[in-house]
């Protein structure tokens, strides 16, 4: 993987928040109106990322960080048991809404707590999604490894996210609290394997979909 051409977002201090709720419940409020319509330019590849995750009729799938629940119906089509995760709650109204508009509203269920705060789904996921919500999660090894514990032995992960950005949309990721560069990545192929990644440059951004399985074993660096 080239270098990263951007600068990487500052690592943070520990909050008293270390999930960073209070900054992204302050953002959404306002954002999260206009989420939809303004974002998809940016928000390349989440249909493949849904494909990837191979899904079949049953099986169970955690979409954290769902935001305004768009991959929500796409996961449900296919017969899967859908929890969104999402705990910030302007992004998990409008989640709630989409729900209800494609009649998924008793079919899919919304968790607003933290992903990484609990184990309530360790062992029983078969696949787990984020979907541009990684970049956001300033613990990001540690919500890793919660997945890490939450997929059964054989399990699927998907993730799709920015890696990183240059001139006015590196600015305005990083004012819109996304954190690039190659950390999560690196984390991602250092947990999970057998594991494929694919890069894409747009320019004035990149992005990547990684796809992995729950590792035996973890390598170390």
């Amino acid at each position: 993987m080239a270098p990263s051409t951007s600068p990487a977002s500052p690592p943070l201090s520990e909050p008293a928040d270390r999930f960073g709720l209070a900054a992204l419940e302050g953002f959404y409020r306002f954002h999260a109106a206009i989420y939809d319509w303004s974002r998809p330019l940016l928000l390349r590849g989440r249909a493949q990322a849904v494909a990837a995750l191979g899904l079949a009729p049953g099986e169970r799938v955690l979409d954290v960080g769902c935001g305004t629940g768009w991959s929500l119906p796409r996961l449900a089509r296919r017969g899967a048991s859908v929890t969104g995760i999402e705990p910030c709650a302007a992004m998990r109204a409008r989640a709630s809404e989409r729900l209800a508009r494609h009649a998924l509203a008793e079919a899919v269920r919304l968790d607003p707590r933290p992903y990484g705060s609990h184990a309530e789904y360790e062992g029983h996921a078969d696949a787990i999604l984020f979907s541009y919500s990684l970049s956001m999660i300033p613990p990001f090894a540690e919500v890793l490894e919660r997945a890490r514990r939450d997929l059964r032995p054989g399990g699927r992960i998907v993730v799709v996210d920015f890696l990183d950005s240059a001139g006015p949309v590196g600015f305005g990721l990083r004012r819109s609290h996304v954190h690039l560069g190659p950390a999560r990545l690196e984390e991602l192929r250092r947990l999970f394997e057998p594991q494929r990644t694919r890069i894409r440059s747009l320019g004035l951004w990149s992005y990547f979909v990684f796809c992995g399985e729950r590792a035996s074993g973890i390598r170390t660096p």
